[in-house]
């Protein structure tokens, strides 16, 4: 079964901007056309697109009339909107987003950039969601911009993510990341960065398949080097140890306490971490004899 196409309304006065419209977007997404905001406003009290370009100059009714009553309607508010205008005007841009735009777009408009807004208002407002590979990416690239100390950009990159709609998990430990990184302390910052790795990793088995093999008898040594670590309290050691670890293919029982490890010793709780490392040395001596 194939998922239906999402419904953009698109509005304007000029049938050349709308036939414009229709071509760039028909293959990703249905397109309405209308010409004017009162055919706008009927074709609202009927059916509820996923997404509305409205153009701001407009005769009779224009964008920001239009959007006043769109707003006005019952279920009005909560309809993503990209307003069309012919020049970056900045009381028309203040005025929309008092009213909720979520973005605009001068025109003439690039097809490439036009279609890349409708795609990350739609992730803004869960309409569709934003690819696990995707945010993967995102947030390797915000754990390199922390690991190259470029700051400024790790929380413009944050914000970036932050935008769309995010499982709580993972938007709650981008919030606490961004607040960390805004306040220095990067150490933490970047530990809940790799955090977030680690979940989007664990939640992707097919991307544990490109690990590197490791024998049982070196995975038994390195869980050894691990506890003797936290027996003697030296946890920023261990939780090195522990995330290189975690690079490797590792049978799955094993894998889970070692995550669940590096979890207690970012929460910086060494005690848990060590006795969660003694269980799955325990475990390998079953699986070494």
């Amino acid at each position: 079964m194939f998922e239906s196409k999402k419904v953009i309304l698109a509005v304007d006065d000029s049938a050349v901007n709308l036939k414009t419209i229709e071509q760039e977007l028909k293959d990703k997404y249905d397109v309405v056309s209308v010409n004017s905001g009162a055919r706008a406003l009927r074709f609202l009290n009927k059916e509820r697109p996923d997404l509305i370009l409205l153009d701001v100059q407009m005769a009779l009714m224009d964008g920001i009339e239009t959007l006043r009553e769109i707003r006005a309607m019952e279920d009005g508010a909560s309809i993503p909107v990209i307003m069309l205008t012919a020049r970056k005007d900045k009381e028309t841009v203040i005025e929309g987003t008092k009213l909720g735009i979520l973005d605009y777009v001068v025109k003439p408009f690039d097809s490439v950039d036009l279609n890349n807004r409708i795609d990350r208002a739609l992730k803004k407002v869960g309409v569709i969601p934003v690819g696990e590979e995707e945010l993967y990416n995102y947030i390797t690239e915000i754990d390199k911009l922390i690991e190259n100390r470029d700051i400024y950009a790790a929380v413009l990159k944050i914000d970036a993510v932050l935008s769309f709609k995010l499982d709580d998990e993972i938007q709650g430990r981008m919030q606490n990341a961004k607040s960390r990184l805004r306040s220095n302390d990067i150490e933490t910052g970047s530990r809940i960065i790799k955090r977030i790795i680690t979940i989007l990793e664990k939640n992707a088995p097919t991307k544990r398949n490109n690990k590197s093999p490791i024998s049982i008898g070196e995975l038994n040594s390195r869980l050894l080097y691990i506890l003797n670590d936290l027996q003697s309290f030296k946890v920023k050691e261990a939780t090195a140890k522990v995330e290189e670890l975690l690079e490797f293919e590792l049978p799955e029982d094993v894998d889970e306490l070692c995550v669940s490890a590096k979890d207690a010793l970012l929460e910086f709780d060494d005690g848990e971490a060590e006795d969660l490392i003694r269980e799955a040395v325990e475990l390998m001596k079953h699986k070494l004899f």
